[in-house]
């Protein structure tokens, strides 16, 4: 069975910052070299007060991030880890959404289209087309 530690961070930036230095020891050093961005994430989104942020520790001292909004205790948690080298995190939501109806598979379809349009602002990319725009 595997054990799991989740650490809620909350305080000043200074205080988030050495706790997930706290939380990191023990890791293996490549680990933890590739953790410093994550860590930096993590920092970064608990200085937004509407976020709960925790840091979620794995038997094999492994770390994601778990994000919720504060204060709203039904809130599907984003999870964030990262890849091997610490360069790119990666988001996980596990999001479920009403389809019963047009009126619900029209919300949706926006809300979706909404998310893959903030992921690349800027970006040239084909399948972007459109995606800023309701069709009629």
């Amino acid at each position: 069975m595997m054990t799991v530690r989740k650490d809620l961070l909350s305080g000043t930036p200074d205080e988030v910052s050495k706790k997930v230095e706290d939380l990191s020891r023990g890791m293996a050093l490549h680990e933890y070299m590739a953790g410093t961005r994550l860590r930096a994430l993590a920092v970064e989104l608990a200085r937004h007060a509407a976020l709960t942020v925790s840091v979620v520790t794995y038997d094999d001292k492994s770390q994601e991030l778990e994000v919720v909004l504060s204060g709203d205790p039904g809130c599907d948690a984003i999870m964030i880890d990262r890849d091997k080298a610490g360069d790119h995190c990666q988001m996980t939501w596990d999001r479920w959404l009403d389809i019963r109806n047009d009126a619900e598979i029209t919300k949706t379809a926006g809300f979706i289209a909404a998310v893959l349009n903030v992921c690349g602002p800027g970006r040239e990319h084909p399948g972007r087309a459109g995606l800023d725009t309701v069709p009629a």
